[in-house]
């Protein structure tokens, strides 16, 4: 029986790795797990991850390399999360984008040239500072993998490089060969996790918007509130010199001899002598002094503007009472006419033979009624099988 076509992908990036060596990266299948390979990369030259080394675990699927696989880093970066399914154009994450030519190395080479791209958002990015960036890579080199053991013994020397050396022969070959799928991923990294960053980025911003407009329309309404606060008066010193001005009052009429005429005038309330001005008054016979002082003096009752606020109470306490009896009496109400509409409802059913005639009515009649009967046949012969073993059980006796 044949390998599965999984396998015999897994051992030919293999035999890639194994004949064609880097000193920039290294990955191995686990001995017990094909699927599961542990990968070591070094960080990128002129970068904040330039001098670290990164040590992580690819999760190959069982369709493997018909699907992308799952990638995990163990070593802290500032650029991807521990421990965490990161997402990238290459990854699980993107089914859509993956292809079948792609394997292990061009894994490893894309991973090298994500290390210095922006996060964007994306899951299981981080975004740190060059500095922390830096004191990581200088910190990944004593890391220490339970299963390979020291990271820094699993990838060969780096190899010297001559002075008068270019730019492009500086680069390895297998570097040269995947420039264009790489910058291919990233441009499509770009375009998936770029755009969501942006989207978020721009409800961030429509939202801090709403929350400054919010705030502007709040602030003239607060000063207005203040600046009417400040000029409103209050309403307490006139009240007391409303209430002094009345005790005096009250105090000067009580002073004053009802033995003459003149007091009296002076005694009246303020308010009858500014509508005898307003109304003419009718010409009167003048009197003399004597019969001006034998008619008695009317004094207003001192209590009434004592009962005035005890009636005014008594008053609303029954309007209250009477409010709380018509609630009640409308409740009733409601509801007797609820009880008499459920009657009627039910009145009218009865009264249409319409229900009377309905086919399906009549085959729940029927099925019941041969339900019965079959019960009762039962019972029947149950009753007769009794009856036979009781006899039975006398002629043994």
């Amino acid at each position: 029986m044949g390998k599965s076509p999984s396998l015999r992908r897994i051992q030919a990036d293999i035999r890639e790795l194994a004949l064609d060596p880097s000193d920039r990266y290294h990955a191995a299948p686990m001995e017990n797990d094909m699927f599961e390979w542990h990968f070591t990369i070094r960080g990128a030259d002129d970068t904040d991850f330039a001098g670290g080394i990164y040590h992580g675990r690819i999760l190959l699927p069982p369709e493997y390399p018909f699907k992308p696989p799952h990638i995990i880093f163990l070593t802290p970066s500032g650029r991807f999360e521990t421990h965490t399914k990161v997402c990238l154009s290459f990854s699980a994450y993107h089914p859509e984008l993956w292809q079948p030519a792609w394997g292990i190395r061009l894994i490893l080479e894309a991973l090298i040239s994500f290390l210095p791209t922006p996060a964007d958002g994306a899951i299981g990015a981080l975004d740190w500072t060059c500095k922390e960036r830096q004191n990581l890579a200088k910190k990944s080199i004593t890391f220490c993998c339970p299963t390979c053991g020291p990271i820094k013994n699993l990838l060969p020397e780096l190899k010297p490089k001559k002075e008068g050396e270019e730019e492009a022969t500086k680069k390895p070959a297998a570097s040269l060969r995947f420039a264009k799928e790489i910058q291919e991923l990233q441009r499509l990294q770009e375009l998936t996790e770029g755009a969501k960053a942006k989207k978020t980025r721009g409800v961030d911003e429509d939202n801090e918007e709403k929350i400054d407009e919010k705030d502007d329309d709040d602030k003239p309404t607060a000063s207005t509130a203040a600046a009417e606060t400040k000029t409103a008066p209050s309403p307490t010193p006139s009240s007391n010199t409303n209430d002094a001005a009345s005790s005096r009052a009250t105090a000067a009429a009580a002073a004053l001899p009802s033995t003459t005429a003149s007091a009296t005038t002076a005694s009246q309330p303020t308010a009858p002598a500014e509508s005898s001005k307003l109304t003419p008054a009718p010409s009167a016979p003048q009197h003399s002094a004597e019969e001006a002082a034998a008619q008695p003096m009317v004094h207003p009752p001192p209590s009434a503007p004592q009962e005035a606020p005890a009636n005014q109470e008594q008053e609303q306490h029954q309007h209250q009472q009477n409010g709380e009896q018509g609630a009640n009496q409308i409740d009733t109400t409601a509801l007797d006419q609820s009880v008499n509409d459920d009657i009627e409802d039910m009145n009218q059913t009865l009264a249409d033979p319409a229900w009377m005639m309905d086919p399906l009515l009549h085959l729940m009649i029927g099925l019941l009624a041969v339900i019965c009967y079959m019960l009762l046949q039962k019972w029947n012969a149950l009753y007769a099988e009794l009856l036979h073993l009781r006899a039975l059980n006398q002629q043994h006796l």
